[in-house]
């Protein structure tokens, strides 16, 4: 996520977007300004991605009086944050910088899911993390002291790595659009469909947004939240890379949904061949479905 309030951030051709230096606002606003209790105008914000940091970002700028004005070029959710794991942990990355921010955001979770119902509105509940070994050559077990009765394939070395103060889930989709219909109904926050083009700048301050087929949204400060299509904003780009874990994942419905467990597992996985091992994670969904992900770094 970036903020650009006074830098100069110029797309790159590949989006065919440029910065505009105005010398005079000759557009006509779409936005309308918000005046808070104090009879200030209150700033005004475009967030730029309807995915789970677009959609976090304009919720609680939102709830701070701000007049927000979130643009997706799709649908949101529609990427990324509407097929992840939703997977949610307090302390592994602890010994890291960021240390603080997981442990804050796991603990706004759940407030948040206090909140918005979220038990009931996107699936949120604490889990059991477990690591497993699987090796297609061994022979299939049943269920153990450590284990779900669900899980019966040939696994070994069961250790549990998170428990239920530890480790929790959304359905990251049904978050996203959660948040996002509150932050709209509740605090204001106007939806657009559309096509970002221009970020123009007048005075070395940001002062609008220009989408496709020629709507200007006036603003103070632009948000990126665009996943790795941020970095293709040359000027972004050039202090920090921006750039995509691809990964693959399945669905999976089982005969008996009800007999599946809050267990997420992070499995270690041999082939019979002897090639490399593979990692992927399996999500339970309260719904009794499961989502398997397979990820890899692209080249």
């Amino acid at each position: 996520m970036a903020v650009i309030s006074s830098l100069l951030f110029p797309p790159s051709s590949f989006l065919r977007r440029s910065i505009t230096i105005c010398s005079n606002n000759t557009s006509e606003s779409m936005a309308t300004k918000k005046y808070i209790s104090d009879g200030q105008t209150s700033k005004r914000v475009v967030v730029c991605g309807g995915g789970v940091i677009g959609v976090c970002t304009a919720y609680f700028l939102a709830k701070k009086g701000i007049a927000v004005t979130l643009v997706e070029k799709s649908a949101v959710a529609c990427a990324a944050s509407g097929k992840s794991g939703g997977f949610l942990a307090f302390d592994w990355c602890d010994g890291s910088p960021v240390s603080p921010l997981a442990r804050a955001s796991f603990n706004l979770h759940r407030s948040l899911a206090e909140e918005l119902n979220g038990v009931e509105s996107y699936g949120y509940r604490p889990v059991t993390t477990l690591s497993l070994t699987v090796k297609e050559s061994s022979k299939p077990i049943s269920g153990g002291s450590d284990l779900p009765a669900w899980i019966d394939g040939p696994v070994k070395s069961p250790s549990t790595i998170g428990t239920t103060e530890t480790t929790a889930q959304v359905h990251p989709q049904l978050f996203t659009r959660k948040l996002l219909s509150t932050a709209t109904k509740k605090y204001g926050v106007e939806v657009v469909i559309g096509k970002l083009e221009e970020v123009r700048v007048e005075l070395g301050r940001v002062d609008s947004v220009l989408l496709e087929g020629g709507r200007v949204i006036d603003t103070d400060a632009v948000v990126l939240a665009m996943g790795p299509w941020s970095g293709r904003f040359e000027m972004l780009s050039s202090i920090f890379r921006v750039y995509g874990t691809k990964a693959h994942s399945i669905v999976l419905e089982p005969k008996e949904a009800n007999a599946i467990t809050p267990h997420a597992l992070f499995l270690t996985y041999h082939p019979s061949n002897g090639g490399q091992a593979l990692d992927p994670e399996v999500y339970p969904r309260p719904t009794g479905k499961f989502r398997v992900i397979f990820r890899y770094v692209l080249a």
